[in-house]
């Protein structure tokens, strides 16, 4: 083969009309410079294709305002064109655009071994010094023009043919090969000195030959498969400057060499099903998006054209720049411009137009150099979760609310168990220890001793905060002064003559983050009072003989029968303390004024004493009123003791009215009101208005003619009859 001698490319102004090398030179015509015919890259397919069939050009060149972008082949317009497209632009070709970076250019003074790797391409761009584009060249061109030439240049044409991967063959308007290259050999299973006495038609489709030399258009992808060969074919005419059709150029691939392209092919559409179909079962909805934002591919579960708005096919949203989605407000905020922004992974709730949330997270994928080549996105509908976990946190919400009541009403039900009533007086106190229960304030109970102050105090602590610690009561008034000190406070080893070697934790102590009830709090010595009154205001106590104080937390409850208020007047009690001691007062009243717990309170002490007995003692009627119209100057404590007296006294199974009677004292209780008489009336007048009244009286307050007649000292039937003129005669003033 002859060794090649370097050329040039010859310019004419800005035409290049032939390129030299060494001795010779291949001389172009200007005709040999293809015009380059453009069309915007918004025309149609379907405009396009008639540019094309128009101007009877193998390519068609894509710009964009000024700038050129690309080419456009015909057969690849021709395939992609279909019915229903007219109004595609070329923008969605995208994939058939070859850019022209992609397409070879030639300058002045390219050195031959450069214009070798410039023949494989299809087009040659030619530019001139000012790096305008003056027009292209095919490859075609040069084979004619080489084919024009005489023997000299045959070995160059041959090298040129050789360089080539792919086979080729020359066949004339006769259909004989002319030329050919070593590759195409191979694919053809023939030799070189057989191929002279061959005709093209022998060895490919004499129909594909004769369309294309009569038609001037070319045919791709022509599978010939006999015993010698397997080939993949493309026809493409060689025209003249006229258009006239001076031969064919055959290309040739092994078919193994496409079967293995084939297979390739398969196994990315095999990888792309792979790849859908892992994406379909997803639950998440997977985008995936350019560094510009364009769209370039979604998840076929993908709701994103409802959520759009779309109702075009799926392949419309593709290339949809999502930033500028956002702006329309198709969802806010983007996922895609926090990634660009922070350039790293991305988690947010996006909120819809149609007012539904999503759950965004968007990974950046990097390129070689450290720049975002694409980004994935996975998003979750949660709308219905956001509802849920509103829903969830509603309902713990409310069963927090049923266990505070659950709570409640168990405190309740052991409040009840120990604090029996019915009357509304008892009632708001127990409504207000449930409020004041809650803190950790300072109580005052006062009320007539047997009231049951110690009963409140532990109702205080059931229903409080600190029910589950200590509850300490210690009596003041019961406990001489010299040991009082040491009971609520303590000592150290050693602290005085006959003090416990180990020492002695206080009531104090042994009350801390507990409730510590200090019953006749008025009885509590001067001295005592001043170390009471700091430990309320510094929590914290110093035993005895010590000096290091302790600090404690209890809640102070003081309970006294005695008016406090006298005593800090009279000097028995300091006033710091009474205000100390004085922050919650609760006043209990006494039974006498609460007599609608007299028949509960019986029924509950006659019910404990049962169980403890084994018994199944009841009260009478007659006994019960008793109970009720009795004063009962030892209040509560009274009551129990007499219904335990009743019940161990006697022998029958109902407790009757005169065997309580007998335990009451009513001598004490009767309280002797004398009338005051303002003006004179007659004798018999007064007396019967004073008789009238207490029989009115008696009956009001003890219900029966039988009780009313005992409390007035006369015979029930006396009362019956009196009872019913009164009644006649208040009629009678009515009507």
């Amino acid at each position: 083969m002859t060794a090649l001698l370097p050329f040039y490319f010859v310019y004419n102004k800005k035409k290049l009309f032939a390129w030299k090398g060494g001795r010779d030179m291949l001389v172009f015509t200007e005709e040999n410079i293809r015009n380059i015919h453009t069309v915007s890259i918004d025309t149609t397919l379907v405009q396009a294709q008639k540019t094309l069939d128009e101007l009877h050009e193998p390519v068609l060149f894509v710009k964009n305002k000024e700038k050129l972008l690309g080419y456009v082949r015909a057969h690849d317009v021709a395939i992609e064109t279909e019915p229903d497209m007219d109004a595609e632009p070329l923008t969605l070709l995208h994939a058939n655009i070859i850019p022209i970076h992609f397409a070879c250019h030639v300058y002045c003074d390219v050195a031959v071994s450069d214009v070798f790797k410039l023949l494989g391409e299809e087009i040659v761009i030619v530019k001139n010094h000012h790096d305008e584009v003056c027009g292209y060249l095919q490859r075609e061109d040069i084979l004619i023009e080489l084919l024009r030439q005489d023997n000299h240049n045959i070995d160059l044409f041959r090298t040129i043919l050789a360089s080539i991967p792919m086979g080729i063959f020359v066949v004339d308007k006769q259909g004989d090969i002319i030329n050919h290259n070593d590759a195409g050999l191979r694919m053809i299973r023939c030799e070189g000195q057989k191929l002279p006495s061959r005709r093209a038609t022998d060895i490919f489709g004499a129909e594909q030959i004769s369309y294309v030399l009569s038609n001037g258009k070319a045919i791709l992808n022509q599978l010939h498969i006999t015993q010698e060969m397997g080939i993949l074919a493309d026809y493409s005419p060689i025209l003249s400057v006229d258009h006239e059709v001076k031969g064919v150029v055959i290309v040739v691939q092994d078919l193994p060499m496409v079967e293995d392209m084939v297979m390739e092919l398969d196994y990315v559409k095999n990888l792309n099903k792979d790849l859908k179909a892992i994406l379909s079962t997803i639950y998440d909805e997977i985008l995936v998006v350019s560094h510009k934002g364009e769209l370039i591919r979604f998840s076929d579960n993908n709701t994103l054209h409802a959520r759009a708005g779309n109702d075009l096919g799926t392949g419309s949203l593709i290339g949809k720049n999502v930033l500028e989605m956002e702006d329309q407000g198709t969802f806010n905020p983007s996922v895609t411009r926090l990634v660009l922004e922070r350039k790293r992974k991305v988690s947010i709730i996006q909120d819809m137009e149609n007012g539904r949330k999503m759950l965004a997270v968007g990974n950046p994928i990097f390129d070689e150099d450290g720049n975002i080549e694409r980004i994935v996105i996975a998003s979750r509908d949660i709308t219905e979760t956001t509802r849920l976990k509103s829903e969830l946190r509603e309902m713990k919400k409310l069963s927090r609310q049923y266990k505070e009541e659950l709570e409640s009403l168990k405190s309740r039900d052991t409040l009840n168990r120990s604090v029996v009533y019915c009357s509304p007086k008892i009632d708001r106190i127990i409504r207000e220890i449930e409020k004041i229960a809650r803190f950790s304030s300072t109580v005052l109970l006062t009320g007539e001793s047997g009231v049951g102050k110690e009963v409140f105090a532990k109702a205080i602590h059931q229903l409080g905060s600190r029910a589950n610690e200590p509850f300490l009561k210690i009596n003041c008034g019961a406990i001489p002064e010299h040991l009082l000190e040491s009971e609520l406070f303590g000592y150290e080893k050693g602290a005085f003559t006959g003090a416990d070697p180990k020492g002695k934790v206080g009531y104090f102590q042994k009350a801390d983050k507990g409730v510590l009830f200090l019953d006749e709090i008025g009885e509590m010595p001067l001295s005592l009072q001043v170390k009471i009154l700091r430990v309320l205001q510094e929590r914290e106590v110093i035993p005895v003989g010590s000096t290091q104080p302790i600090p404690i937390d209890v809640q102070i409850v003081a309970a006294t029968n005695k008016n406090l208020e006298k005593l800090v007047e009279e000097r028995k009690f300091r006033e710091d303390l009474f205000y100390r001691l004085n922050v919650i007062p609760i006043h209990i009243p006494p039974l006498r004024e609460r007599p609608e717990d007299i028949p509960v309170l019986a029924y509950s002490f006659l019910q404990r004493l049962n169980e403890a007995h084994g018994r199944d003692i009841q009260l009478s009627p007659d006994a019960l009123n008793l109970l009720e119209v009795y004063s009962w100057p030892g209040n509560v404590r009274e009551l129990q003791n007499i219904i335990e007296r009743a019940v161990v006294t006697t022998e029958d199974e109902i407790i009757a009215g005169e065997h309580v009677n007998q335990f009451l004292q009513w001598k004490r209780a009767a309280v002797k009101v004398r009338p005051i008489i303002t003006s004179l009336i007659p004798l018999q007048e007064a007396l019967d208005d004073v008789e009238e009244q207490l029989i009115i009286l008696a009956m009001e307050r003890y219900k029966t003619t039988t009780m009313a007649a005992r409390a007035l000292g006369i015979s029930q039937s006396s009362v019956s009859r009196k009872y019913q003129k009164i009644i006649q005669k208040q009629a009678g003033l009515r009507a």
